[in-house]
């Protein structure tokens, strides 16, 4: 069975402002040829429908249109027709995305930043947490890390991992974090999250998330900022060429 991408989660439930870099065609396609790039979107991965995808990411269904009809011609996508029918990822082999390898290219150069500056707050946000966490938000975040810890598949495990860093971010008592981790996280992913997998680096995760929990139980402010920190970088950043 295909398994749909995960473009948005609950975590993002009421969200209103996605950003305006996937307003156009090419731009949407680059998002979506990037997460096949990195493994987000392997082969066999059912996108949702264009209604769907236009609402995750805010857009006109004409410009998802657009960005899924370049994908075809481009040989990546397929689309099937009746009961069990849609968008699927067809081919995510690097033959196939080699005549996008620049645009990809450009398109993951631009998000080394950002993914940069994500892995920089995230310190500042679990650093907040521990100082300003209640026992309650403590026991939510044992039971987000113990959740993540049981879903060792690639929908479900981004989506609960985006769960407990967000829950660090609100256990910071202030919205305006908050929206900041919200609007950080919704530019690099853009409507479904890129960040890379495999069971290598799943189990990295749960001991990291182990970790940062109990660096926030201890409120050791400098640990749980400095463990948070390695760790985004460790499991979503790419490797310096």
């Amino acid at each position: 069975m295909s398994e749909r991408a995960d473009l948005t989660g609950p975590e993002f439930s009421g969200l209103s402002d996605v950003v305006s870099l996937t307003s156009a065609p090419q731009q949407i396609a680059d998002h979506i040829l990037s997460g096949i790039a990195v493994g987000a979107l392997p082969e066999g991965t059912l996108l949702p429908g264009e209604r769907a995808l236009a609402a995750d990411l805010q857009v006109s269904r004409s410009s998802v249109r657009a960005a899924l009809l370049r994908l075809e011609r481009l040989g990546v996508v397929e689309r099937r027709r009746g009961r069990g029918g849609g968008t699927f990822v067809s081919n995510a082999e690097p033959t196939a995305l080699a005549p996008m390898a620049d645009r990809i290219g450009e398109f993951h150069a631009e998000r080394r930043n950002l993914l940069d500056a994500r892995a920089v707050f995230q310190n500042s946000l679990a650093a907040t947490a521990a100082l300003r966490r209640t026992d309650e938000e403590l026991t939510e975040l044992r039971q987000l890390a113990l959740r993540y810890s049981e879903r060792a598949e690639a929908g479900v495990a981004r989506t609960a991992d985006a769960q407990f860093h967000f829950a660090i971010a609100r256990a910071g008592h202030n919205p305006e974090l908050v929206r900041m981790a919200i609007d950080i996280d919704t530019r690099i992913n853009a409507g479904f999250r890129h960040d890379p997998f495999s069971h290598e680096l799943f189990d990295h995760a749960v001991a990291d998330h182990a970790a940062i929990v109990e660096a926030i139980a201890t409120q050791d402010a400098d640990a749980a900022g400095r463990l948070c920190e390695e760790h985004f970088r460790s499991t979503t950043m790419p490797p310096q060429r």
